[in-house]
Formats: structure tokens, C-alpha cells, sequence
């Protein structure tokens, strides 16, 4: 009854907020580097073809000898989209908000209003629910712009690893109630077969609708104007057609540039750590730990199951362009899903220490030919459609990272030049033993009666760089890990949200950056601590609640400014009116 209550007074004020839009004279201008989605993104089993094309920023880490040893230059690839609708437009779809006791630790942390009881109602305003069995569930709503669901597709090896995972006593329930530790045939950000982005669910609906809503594509914002006399910020400086333009805010400027890009932009405008920026010749106008406090899901390649042709997926060209002319037409078959992706499994290791699951394990489609022929190159430049596969990659994702890197300003070129991306991990050897653990208990599938009957077996090849270890000893696969590093690009924190007493909070609970007015961070990087989950839904609530904070404070106010939303575009402007 409190969570209706409360999804109550949103609507009501949501209502009383468009009426008073006229009389107000609200306007929003959205900043975009990238340019419009292009019809490629609409398709689930594409997704592999967006990584590292022209809507990827292509970001990498920074060497480590302690991860992603065998990748090019010892760099992990970091997807990023530089694309209306973001990041949103280049992941795999899953929509897992992580376990309720994340929240709740983000509140005891000095952070007010950001318990559970306090997001459920914006994940639950958001969304618009497609399957039944969820629709009555007090976690879900309808109605919201951005649709969640079921794929209408599910090949063999679906039905296969729920079996599997039931097997191991994994209970099958929904991952996004009030617990967590289990199985499910998970649920994505889609529409009727279709990739639904944040720019398709919140942007397009209303883009012509709205007269006060302006958007510039292909704007890349260099800075944020603050005043350096009083610590307001006025507005942004960008690139656009090669030439630096400047956009004026009223009011307020509202960054939404995600974890890499949005640290780079508060440096690059004055904001962080003072020795950093003193040293690149940055005046410092509030000294703050900015891009410190990342974190990720890391994951690893690896680990593979072989399938046999019973449940290979494999296709010649001409089924391939049958599967294409067949999706078009109907928005079926085998292109509308992102293949074994659609199970996930949340479990604990000997690690967790707590009532949460500290490992995912997700399948990912791959082909076995190439891989064992260059465990490298395959991983990193695959271009194959998430449906068509004969074997799996096993990917142990580490849900509680205790790690933390740092996102810094590129020392040659600060402005243009890419930000450098210090992961560290696996920097707390704990990490490791954990990722060692899950890849271990990931095994177990190959001793189901489901594995068995279906002749899923490991591939036992020796890798590159580990075949001086015994293959399946905890050295091998702690060598694996280390050499075959990767993650499913969730990197969080770089702008921590926290109590002014924290000396690694960049903005309080509000999401206003300390000691500059009229700026608030909105997207993944003000999470103090990473969810155990996919970090898209969680951003979106995050932009759900960041809007009621701009709300509140302009109805009783009444005055315009500007919404920047540049990189990661994964705020619901329509609440920004």
C-alpha cells in the first residue's frame, strides 16, 4: 500500500508539473555526441556488430599485470555508446536490477532516500511490463515508457540450462523481486522483437510533441561553464560541424555523460583532484575525487561448452538470409533474442558473506572453430549474430567487485583524447579467489542430466599464456582470468554519491555536485556501490528519481535550465518538461 501510495503522488505530481509547463516556460536542450540510432540497433541478435563501430566510443583500459595480460597491448575493450539512446543502444538487453540490499546500503552509507523502499517506485514508474505473470507482482508496473519482456524466441539451449540450473537446486522465480539467489528466463528492454532504447521508449514518444524540448546530435561538450567567482555553473561549451559553440542555462545543468565521460568533463571544467589537475594546467574550482571509485562487472572468456549438431545453431548463408527476410517480415525467429543470453543464474560463493549473490553466470553464444584458434582475436572482434552458435562461453561475472579504479584526464590531450581507464582489477586478490571459485562451480552444469543428455562438454584445450598449467587446477583458471580478462561494460561510481563528511563523494543524495551550484550528476556514476545485477535498469531509476529532484525544486521555483545529456542518453526527459 506505501509503494502505490507513493506511485500516487509521483502521477499526481507528474500531472500537476505539465500544467504548470506553459506558465513556467520550461525549456530543455539535449546534447548528444553521437548521432541518430540507425535501424541496425532495432535487432536483437545485431548487438555484437554495434561494439566498436562508429556508435562506440572504443574505449580501453590501461595495461595491468593483473588483468587482460593476452588482449591487444594488454588493453580491455570498454564499450561505451556515442549514439542517441547510449549505452542502452549497444548492450545486450537484460533488464536485472540487482538485490534490494544494494539499495539499502547505498542509504546506510549517508545517503537519504535511496533505500529500496524508495527506488522500487521509480523502477516501477518506468516500466511497462509485457508478460502476465509479472504484470500483478507488486515489484512491477505498466504503463511506463520503457517496455520490458520476454523475447518471443527461445531456442533448445534455453530450455537446456533452466533444466541445468534446476538441477543444481536454483530455484526459478523472478530475479527482480525481493530476493535473488536463483534462476530465470530473464526479461529485456524490448518491444514486439525489438531492441527498445531509452531514446526509443523515452525520447522518441514525445521528440515532436514538445515544443520546449530542443536536441543537437553530433555535439561533442567539451566543458561545463562555471563561474569561477561564484562556483555557478551557466552552461556548456561544445563541438559541433567544427565549430565551439556555447549553450546557456537559466538555471541548472544536468550531466548525464555516464562513468567515463562524465569524471572527464567535471575535470576538464575545473572539478576533481587538485594535484591532477594543477598538473595539466586546469584551474581548480572545487577539489573533489572525481573519477575515483570505479567499479565493474569483470568477467572473463575462457571457459567453453561445446555443443554437438543436437543443439548447435549453426546456419548456412542461405538460412541466415531466410532468418533475416523471415525478421523483417514478422519480427520473429531466431534475430529476435540474444540466444542462450536469455537465462542467467545468481549464486553465492564460499566469498559472499551474506545473504546476496556475489557471482551471475551468463552464456554467451560463440563459435567453437574460431575461438580455439585465436582465443584473442575471436573474443575481441566477433561479428557473429548472438543466433547462431555451437558452443557457450561461460562468464562468471563478479558481482561485488571489492576493487576500485580510477578514471583519469588523457595527459596528452585532455579534451579530445581518450580518458585513461585504470581498472585495477583484481587489485584485492580476493577477486580473484572468487572469480576462481565461480568459474569452478559453473562446472557443475556438465554434471546435469540436462548438460549430459543434450553432450555439452568443456573444451580442454590449453590456452595461450596458461599452457604451462595444469588444465582445471585453481592456478589455471586464476591464469585464465588474468590472461582473458573482459567485463559486460558496467562501469559505475566515478562521480560517488555520498554525505559531505565522505571524502570520496562527488555529489550529495540530492545529486548536486558539491560546492558548485545549479550542477547535478544523473546516470550510472553516482552509484556509491555497484549493483548486483545489469546497470541499465538501475540507471534509468536513477534518471526516473533525478527528474522528481528537478521537479520538486522548479515547481516550487519556477524557472527553466538546461538538461545535458551527452554519451550515455538514459534520463527520461519527458519528465523534464
Amino acid at each position: 500500500m506505501q509503494i502505490l501510495k507513493k506511485k500516487l503522488i509521483m502521477a499526481e505530481n507528474e500531472e500537476e508539473f505539465q500544467k504548470k509547463e506553459h506558465e513556467l516556460k520550461l525549456k530543455v536542450l539535449l546534447l548528444e555526441a553521437g548521432e541518430e540510432e540507425a535501424e541496425v540497433v532495432d535487432v536483437p541478435a545485431f548487438a555484437p556488430f554495434l561494439q566498436r563501430s562508429s556508435v562506440d566510443w572504443g574505449y580501453q583500459t590501461q595495461p595491468s599485470p593483473l588483468s587482460c595480460r593476452s588482449r591487444r597491448n594488454g588493453r580491455c575493450l570498454w564499450t561505451r555508446g556515442k549514439v542517441m539512446g547510449g549505452s542502452s543502444a549497444l548492450n545486450y538487453m537484460i533488464y536485472m536490477r540487482g538485490s534490494p540490499l544494494d539499495y539499502d546500503e547505498w542509504a546506510a552509507q549517508g545517503n537519504p532516500g535511496w533505500k529500496y523502499s524508495d527506488v522500487l517506485p521509480y523502477f516501477i514508474k518506468s516500466e511497462d511490463n509485457r508478460n502476465p505473470e509479472y504484470v500483478n507482482l507488486p515489484f512491477h508496473g505498466t504503463g511506463g515508457y520503457q517496455t520490458v519482456e520476454q523475447f518471443p524466441y527461445q531456442d533448445t539451449n534455453v530450455n537446456i540450462l533452466l533444466q541445468g540450473y534446476r538441477e543444481l537446486g536454483l530455484e526459478e522465480f523472478d530475479l527482480n523481486s525481493d530476493r535473488q539467489i536463483g534462476t530465470m528466463l530473464l526479461q529485456h528492454t524490448s518491444r514486439d522483437g525489438e531492441r527498445l532504447t531509452t531514446n526509443g521508449a523515452f525520447i522518441r514518444p514525445i521528440r515532436n510533441k514538445r515544443s520546449n524540448l530542443e536536441i543537437r546530435t553530433g555535439a561533442n561538450v567539451m566543458k561545463i561553464l562555471i563561474d569561477p567567482k561564484t562556483n555557478v555553473a551557466y552552461g556548456v561549451e561544445y563541438l559541433k560541424n567544427g565549430r565551439v559553440e556555447n549553450a546557456y542555462a537559466r538555471k541548472e545543468v544536468i550531466l548525464s555523460a555516464g562513468s567515463i565521460n562524465s569524471p572527464k568533463l567535471l575535470m576538464l571544467s575545473g572539478v576533481g583532484p587538485s594535484e591532477q589537475l594543477e598538473s595539466l594546467g586546469i584551474t581548480v574550482l572545487q577539489d573533489l575525487s572525481v573519477g575515483y571509485n570505479l567499479q565493474d562487472h569483470t568477467t572473463i572468456d575462457g571457459v567453453l561448452f561445446t555443443l554437438t549438431n543436437q543443439t548447435a545453431t549453426t546456419a548456412t548463408d542461405a538460412q541466415q538470409r531466410s532468418d533475416v527476410e523471415f525478421y523483417r517480415n514478422t519480427r520473429r525467429g531466431p534475430l529476435s533474442s540474444n540466444g542462450p543470453l536469455q537465462v542467467n543464474a545468481m549464486v553465492q560463493t564460499k566469498y559472499a558473506g551474506a545473504i546476496r549473490p556475489d557471482m551471475q553466470y551468463s552464456l554467451d553464444p560463440a563459435s567453437v572453430t574460431n575461438f580455439l584458434a585465436d582465443p584473442i582475436l575471436t573474443s575481441e572482434t566477433r561479428v557473429t549474430p548472438l543466433a547462431y552458435y555451437d558452443g557457450l562461453m561461460v562468464r562468471p561475472i563478479l558481482l561485488n567487485p571489492r576493487s576500485r579504479g580510477v578514471v583519469m584526464l588523457n595527459t596528452t590531450d585532455p579534451i579530445f583524447g581518450d580518458p585513461l581507464i585504470y581498472a585495477n582489477t583484481f587489485k584485492e586478490r580476493v577477486d580473484l579467489l572468487t572469480m576462481v571459485e565461480g568459474i569452478k562451480q559453473s562446472l557443475n552444469l556438465l554434471r546435469t542430466s540436462a548438460f549430459q543428455s543434450a553432450g555439452i562438454q568443456l573444451a580442454t584445450n590449453l590456452l595461450p599464456g596458461c599452457a604451462n598449467l595444469p588444465f582445471g587446477s585453481d592456478d589455471y583458471w586464476a591464469c585464465i582470468s588474468m590472461e582473458y580478462t573482459t567485463t559486460i561494460f558496467h562501469p559505475v561510481g566515478t562521480c560517488k554519491m555520498g554525505p559531505k563528511n565522505d571524502d570520496n563523494a562527488v555529489v550529495d543524495a540530492l545529486l548536486r555536485v558539491y560546492g558548485i551550484a545549479n550542477l547535478r550528476v544523473i546516470d550510472s556514476s553516482i552509484m556509491p556501490i555497484i549493483p548486483r545485477g545489469n546497470t541499465n535498469a538501475p540507471t534509468i531509476m536513477i534518471a526516473e528519481k533525478g527528474s522528481d529532484m528537478i521537479k520538486e525544486r522548479w515547481l516550487k521555483t519556477g524557472d527553466a535550465f538546461t538538461v545535458l545529456n551527452q554519451y550515455d542518453v538514459t534520463e527520461p526527459f519527458d519528465n523534464c518538461k
